[in-house]
């Protein structure tokens, strides 16, 4: 009766733990820190609402927490996304893990004569302590880490490194801890340690580990079962549970019929079952799905328990302890970091940055101190009220040395507009009817820089006085001049709701001057298609559009509410895929939000219908949908990392004395002007009329670019040849970009080549049409990559030849390149 008593009375402390932890979060505080809070006050030492009995009833709340914990904890890792920066997370791991589990050890073993629980303990007893302790305070906190990532949108090779470490220490930690707490085991009860010993404890944590197959098999189970959301995760819930009952009658068992104990660690074996759960492309979403739905109730009574179990009459003894424990630990931390990133390559001065990120701790840490209160009750919850109060002082100081560590690396972005996912810039929507004005609208809201356009001499244009931001411009024709005056040439998208007549000139114009990335055109006349399709055109046909949309509410109605926006919340974007971590990873293995799902992937102008075995591609456009938040993650998560390499196609014929500098490129943001844009502006434009060889191109080249780089014609001439002697730099079947090194300083020029009937680089290989010589100094060997890596992106675009090819003017071709679709990027200064 006492039980039921005190665990109505605990639910009632929670749920009032909820609202303060939010409290403690909108203070800038951790949100645990709310839950532990509450607990103290609410706990025997101060309110006693919850009494010092209750604590001791309520223990099976926290063996049910710590399974969930240890499964989440296996969750995490997640090899496909790893692979990548292995070699630098493996050298700073093992210098965090040597490093904080040696000193902090230490410190224990050193001070414990000024700890009242360990002053009594002989020289085994305090060498035990100090183990466990060491080895729980190497411990980390991926909660706290991903939502500081979350919060700044951070990305990069320094945030992605310390994600990696940070999951990897979480999951090691619970092996060293195993290890410590079975060796802690044998010299509490005083056993002789011999080779036998040492063997049945090194048998002990492989056991566990083993046992984690099987405890992984019974969830597999329970995810295969066609049963409700409740029933299962209180199954899994069950499990984790099951699994420290059983652990503990084991022991029980062997130390009375065998005289020995066996002490399978319950924390190793269900993060092992968390690992194969997670990494498991049949049950992986599902169950990662349920930890995340399931996680925040169980965390919530964890730490609020956890909180009332805090000895206060033991910390205000162990405080001053406490700080010294902190502050040996933050020196450890900074001393493994920094001896791990110097050996992996990474420098000195972005080693002495990474201490910052690790500081914080939270679940695993206060999860496996609570197991030691629980393990060993004559002296354990003392210890806890020690390693917590430390972790309490890892977990405020942790979070806002991490934020300053990410905007110092400079991988912190600012937040996107709330409907802005991806979207262009700035739309030109040509019409005068209440569809025109409607999508105005609707665009603005999204984020969008909207202008109407109107013919002169139409007055049927609805009333716009709701939006004053939204421009309604009078246009004089659709030729290049006029559609100048109201600022086509800078638009991404161009929207045609006239008659098909005034829709095809507008969008020729757009196409063969502008080369805009998006036209969009209402068909009055479906025998116009062929013209609108022949400019790669987007076509909608209003007299079969509502058939089609009626079509799909009466077969697919939640579908189709979701296209058409009836779901408040939700969204449909198109991502591109620029992140190379995820080229050649299949839609299966991506870790996307759980509110999200890929309906469509574009590539090289072909739609696909995904599936699981889809592999993504560089350039992908990806059509995703879902909440807005999901897809702002998603956006975040598919573009470049910071550093990463230029594309795969510029990267077949780039000199090794280039490759050498690449990873010093970085991002800038959209809409600025980079100097890319200026040597397009200030390039020279060859749109030539005949057929010719490639050494009769190399001489007209040489001619054209001598007075932009200060060098004799006949002397580029040659080593344009010689270049193209060694390795072709045909890239493409129709492109070429003659690239070459030449001395001197502070000199880079390129020119911009066409030519119709062709450039025959080679009998067996097809005409080059479109060709980027580029000549620089080797000081601007950074900016030459950033130049290759432009022109590769550009020419992607499979729209890129029939556009290069119909532009009327050397303006128009240079607008091509300007207004491509493609990663801004500038040498590092």
């Amino acid at each position: 009766m006492d039980s039921l008593v005190f665990a109505a009375g605990f639910c009632i402390i929670a749920l009032a733990a909820r609202q303060i932890g939010d409290t403690f979060k909108q203070a800038g505080f951790p949100l645990i820190s709310g839950f532990l809070f509450t607990g103290i006050i609410a706990g025997p030492h101060v309110l006693n609402l919850i009494p010092s009995q209750a604590v001791s009833t309520l223990t099976f709340v926290d063996q049910v927490s710590l399974g969930l914990i240890a499964f989440a904890a296996g969750g995490e890792l997640y090899l496909k996304e790893l692979k990548s920066r292995l070699v630098a997370i493996g050298w700073i791991t093992s210098g965090l893990v040597i490093s904080t589990f040696t000193m902090a050890s230490l410190a224990l073993f050193a001070l414990a004569g000024h700890i009242p629980f360990m002053a009594a303990m002989p020289v085994s007893g305090r060498v035990a302590v100090a183990l466990i302790g060491g080895a729980i305070l190497v411990a980390r906190s991926p909660s706290s880490a991903i939502a500081i990532i979350n919060e700044l949108r951070a990305k990069g090779r320094f945030t992605k490194t310390v994600m990696g470490v940070t999951v990897i220490l979480d999951v090691v930690v619970i092996v060293l801890f195993a290890a410590a707490i079975t060796i802690a085991d044998a010299l509490l009860t005083g056993l002789t340690w011999n080779v036998g010993v040492v063997f049945f404890l090194i048998l002990e944590i492989a056991l566990s580990m083993s046992l984690g197959m099987p405890v992984a098999g019974i969830l597999f189970f329970i995810l295969r079962l066609p049963a409700p959301f409740v029933l299962k995760s209180t199954l899994i819930l069950l499990t984790g549970y099951l699994v420290f009952i059983g652990s503990s009658g084991l022991r029980a068992y062997t130390h009375h019929k065998m005289n020995i104990e066996i002490l399978i660690e319950p924390l190793l074996v269900c993060m092992v079952a968390g690992f194969l759960a997670a990494n498991s492309r049949q049950y992986r979403k599902e169950f990662l799905d349920l930890l995340h739905r399931v996680g925040p109730g169980v965390y919530i009574a964890f730490f609020t328990l956890t909180g009332a179990s805090i000895r206060l009459d033991i910390l205000a003894h162990t405080w001053p302890i406490a700080l010294i424990l902190f502050g040996v630990r933050v020196f450890a931390i900074f001393t493994g970091s920094f001896l791990g990133g110097c050996l992996a390559g990474i420098g000195a001065q972005s080693s002495r940055t990474y201490w910052m990120a690790f500081i914080t701790q939270a679940g695993v840490g206060l999860a496996l101190a609570k197991e030691v209160g629980i393990e060993f009750p004559q002296w354990g919850p003392s210890f806890s009220t020690l390693i917590i109060s430390v972790i309490i002082l890892n977990e405020i100081v942790g979070p806002p040395l991490f934020k300053l560590a990410i905007k110092r690396m400079k991988e912190d972005h600012p937040p996107a507009k709330p409907n802005a996912v991806n979207a262009p810039r700035n739309v030109v929507i040509f019409g005068t009817d209440t569809q025109s004005t409607a999508l105005a609208h609707t665009l603005f809201s999204h984020g969008w820089r909207v202008k109407l356009a109107q013919p002169r001499g139409d007055s049927t244009l609805a009333s716009l006085e709701n939006s004053p931001q939204i421009p309604v411009l009078v246009v004089d024709g659709f030729d290049c001049k006029s559609l100048e005056k109201i600022q086509c040439r800078t638009a991404t998208a161009i929207v045609t709701l006239l008659s098909d007549r005034e829709n095809l000139d507008i969008c020729e114009t757009a196409f063969e001057h502008f080369a805009t990335q998006t036209l969009v055109a209402r068909l009055n006349d479906r025998s116009n298609l062929k013209a609108f399709e022949d400019l790669n055109v987007l076509v909608v046909d209003p007299s079969t559009a509502i058939i089609g949309l009626l079509d799909h509410f009466v077969r697919a109605p939640g579908a189709a509410s979701l296209l058409m926006g009836f779901h408040r919340g939700r969204d449909v974007a198109d991502v591109t895929v620029r992140n190379p971590d995820l080229a050649g990873l299949s839609l299966r293995d991506l870790r996307l939000p759980f509110d999200s799902v890929i309906m469509a992937v574009r590539r090289r102008g072909t739609l696909y219908v995904p599936h699981g075995f889809t592999r993504l591609e560089s350039g992908d456009r990806v059509t995703v949908m879902g909440t807005t938040a999901a897809l702002r993650e998603i956006a975040l998560r598919f573009d470049r990392h910071e550093g990463q390499a230029a594309l795969n196609l510029m990267e077949r014929a780039v000199p090794e004395q280039l490759k050498e500098d690449g990873e010093k490129l970085y991002l800038i943001k959209n809409g600025q002007r980079d100097r890319f844009d200026l040597l397009v502006e200030k390039a020279v434009v060859a749109d030539l009329k005949q057929e010719m060889d490639k050494n009769a191109f190399f001489e007209q080249a040489a001619k054209q670019l001598s007075k932009q780089v200060d060098i004799s014609a006949s002397t580029l001439f040659e080593m344009l040849r010689q270049r193209e002697n060694e390795m072709t730099t045909v890239l493409a079947p129709g492109l070429a970009i003659p690239h070459i090194i030449i001395e001197g300083e502070n000199q880079f020029g390129m020119l911009i080549v066409r030519n119709k009937k062709g450039i025959i680089f080679s009998p067996q290989a097809p005409s080059v049409h479109a060709a980027f010589v580029l000549v620089g100094t080797r000081d601007e060997r950074n900016f030459h990559l950033e130049a290759l890596s432009a022109i590769a992106k550009i020419v992607m675009d499979p729209r890129f030849d029939d556009k290069w090819l119909r532009a009327r003017s050397a303006k128009a071709l240079k607008e091509l390149l300007l207004n491509a679709d493609r990663d801004r990027r500038l040498p590092e200064p």
